[in-house]
Formats: C-alpha cells, sequence, structure tokens
C-alpha cells in the first residue's frame, strides 16, 4: 500500500469508529424494547407452529404443536405482565388461550 491509500484507510477507519463509539453507544445500538423482543420470539415461535401444525396434519402428532402454542402462550403472558396496557396483545393472548385449550382437548381425547 502507498501512503495515500495508507492515510485513507486509516482515515476512513477513524471516522467509522468515532461515528460508531462517538455519537451512537454500542449499548444503545443493540437496546431492544419488550416489545421487539416479544415480536422476535413469536417471529420464530410463528415458524416452528408452522411447522408442527404440518407435522399434525400428517403424523397426528398433537403433542408437538400444543407444546410450542403453550410456549408462545407463556411467552406472551410474561410481555403482558410486563406491559399491561397493551391491549392489543391482551386481547391476542385470550384467542392463544382458546386455541391452547382446544389443542389440548383433541390431544386428550385422542387417548
Amino acid at each position: 500500500m502507498n501512503s495515500s491509500m495508507m492515510r485513507t484507510f486509516v482515515g476512513s477507519a477513524l471516522f467509522s469508529a468515532l461515528i460508531l463509539f462517538g455519537m451512537v453507544p454500542p449499548v444503545m445500538a443493540w437496546k431492544e424494547t419488550d416489545q421487539q423482543a416479544y415480536y422476535n420470539k413469536m417471529s420464530l415461535l410463528k415458524v416452528m407452529l408452522e411447522g408442527a401444525r404440518i407435522r399434525a396434519v400428517e403424523t397426528n402428532d398433537l403433542q408437538t404443536l400444543c407444546l410450542i402454542m403453550s410456549i408462545g402462550n407463556d411467552v406472551t403472558v410474561r410481555y403482558v405482565e410486563l406491559n399491561p396496557n397493551d391491549v392489543e396483545i391482551r386481547n391476542r393472548l385470550e384467542g392463544m388461550r382458546n386455541d391452547l385449550t382446544a389443542c389440548l382437548a383433541l390431544l386428550y381425547n385422542k387417548k
């Protein structure tokens, strides 16, 4: 590398470091709100739930389906405990509880 390229590289690196560490602290850049964390968890669970639904239809595996529904229910209960004023999620929780109850009824009636 010639000296002008090295100065440009060092200057770019220094400028990037100043922006990253001076203007936006790393902790703030990664800080997540409760709602963001909730939606991230539920997005992952939605993918798992869809696979469990397919499996339940193909192999009659209701246990896995009910288990994943239960995890989603628990995640939502925890979120509502931390954010009692989020009416939308509280209403969603009621529907999730109904779905879980129906899943468990199917599971235990099957036996």
